[in-house]
């Protein structure tokens, strides 16, 4: 079949093809004998009644569907033949059919840009990296001695600050109780402003077994609407004492902690400066990979298809939707889940950022192309490991087809395939490592 495609714009094409009448006549006979053996016709057997007789009783329909599958065929065909890279489908122009005589057929449609990027070698990137400091090292130690921390009852002293206690307690606005106001068992850290201001505080030097009073003033806007901005008056049993006792830092707490293998506090330290600095260091890549592609974006500007944008709109406006409905902002309408219609206020609303997002997107498409990046299966496969074991197990193919199910599979799969597309972009560009303070890192954020 011969094929023109004359190039309206750079993202809208003309088809136009013949379709001799030869192969419609064909078609239109296959079909007549189809339909013989269906249909049932007073006075014949099925497949026995004559193509006359069909075409005087279907002929205007018959026509019509055949026509209309062999032009939606053929457009088929001309988009695959000629690698169109086809938005939406095709929409006819013009079908000239006279009897006897080959079908002319036009349609247009709209495609993705052809893209050439420019080379962008010459891009200079800084990756500022915050230093790691003996506090900064300190701190992560410190966390991890906290996590080994063990409460260890007291009975020989009052509650004082930083205690966990164990406490009853009612409230009451005035004479008259509220809801959620009462509780048993609950833990505490005194002073530890978990409660309303001067309530935790309050308890600080109580004996166990002690009922204590409690005046306290609400905030305004405290969540509990009934309460907020009132004067509450709490009553407290305390029933118990805790004080947290943490590790002597030594040689010994260090070789404890499990899947570290650090032979002493000297070897802790000298790893855990290690480790931060290996994810500060992920943590600058990931800056620095968002920077070329804004950077890659402002060099390659692209005309979009205004059908590709309008999907993209219309895609973030049902995010927006389900985000609202997530914060129960919004009442969920199952009827109209996928009737969201993109209205001139949301496609002025909405148009940069999707252009922006569009932009982005087919760019990085372009250079995976470029780059030939790739992700293989067993790297896919080993990526779906490591995610499940970090859930917590279970069959790998199970899981596997599950994510394939809900779409998660193809997430991933496109998440590594940026990856790799930016880390061998990062390869052909110019970085300049600097190791800043954080405090300067902060302020340049």
């Amino acid at each position: 079949m011969k094929i023109e495609i004359e190039d309206v714009d750079s993202c809208n094409k003309k088809i136009k093809f013949e379709i001799p009448h030869e192969e419609y006549d064909a078609k239109l006979k296959q079909y007549y004998q189809k339909l013989g053996r269906e249909v049932k016709v007073p006075g014949f057997r099925k497949g026995k009644v004559p193509i006359a007789m069909l075409e005087k009783q279907f002929g205007p329909d018959v026509k019509k569907e055949v026509l209309s599958s062999l032009i939606s065929d053929q457009l088929n065909n001309a988009i695959v033949e000629k690698d169109l890279r086809a938005v939406g489908q095709p929409h006819l122009l013009d079908v000239s059919a006279e009897d006897g005589t080959d079908i002319s057929v036009s349609a247009s449609i709209e495609v993705l840009p052809t893209l050439e990027l420019k080379d962008f070698s010459g891009i200079e990137l800084a990756m500022k990296m915050p230093r790691i400091t003996d506090e900064d090292i300190s701190q992560t130690i410190d966390s991890i001695r906290q996590r080994k921390a063990k409460n260890i009852d007291v009975t020989d002293r009052p509650a004082q600050e930083k205690d966990l206690l164990k406490v009853d307690f009612t409230s009451k606005i005035g004479d008259e109780p509220f809801e959620g106001g009462v509780a048993k068992d609950q833990i505490i850290q005194a002073g530890g402003g978990q409660l309303i201001e001067g309530l935790d505080k309050g308890m600080i030097g109580m004996e166990i077994g002690e009922t204590r009073d409690i005046r306290v003033k609400v905030p305004e806007d405290y969540q509990n609407k009934e309460v907020a901005g009132k004067d509450v008056d709490f009553q407290i049993v305390l029933k118990g004492i805790q004080e947290q006792k943490l590790p002597v830092l030594d040689d010994t707490f260090a070789k404890a902690i499990e899947d570290k293998d650090f032979e002493s506090m000297a070897d802790m330290k000298q790893k855990v400066r290690t480790e931060l600095g290996e994810f500060e260091r992920k943590e600058a890549l990931k800056a620095i990979k968002k920077q070329l592609t804004e950077k890659i974006n402002e060099q390659n500007e692209l005309d979009l298809p205004e059908g590709l944008v309008k999907e993209q709109v219309k895609f973030m406006v049902e995010q927006a939707k389900k985000t609202q409905e997530k914060a129960g902002s919004q009442k969920h309408d199952h009827d109209h889940e996928h009737a969201t219609e993109v209205t001139p206020e949301l496609l002025a609303q909405y148009r940069e950022p999707a252009m922006k997002a569009l932009q982005e997107e087919l760019i990085l498409d372009q250079l995976s192309r470029d780059l030939k990046s790739q992700v293989s299966e067993e790297e896919l496969e080993k990526e779906v490991q490591n995610m499940s074991q970090l859930l917590g197990g279970g069959n790998l193919q199970q899981i596997k087809r599950e994510w394939e199910k809900n779409g998660v599979l193809a997430r991933l799969h496109s998440r590594m395939k940026r990856d790799k597309t930016l880390d061998a972009a990062l390869e052909k560009v110019t970085i300049k490592e600097e190791i800043v303070d954080r405090k300067d890192l902060i302020t340049d954020n």
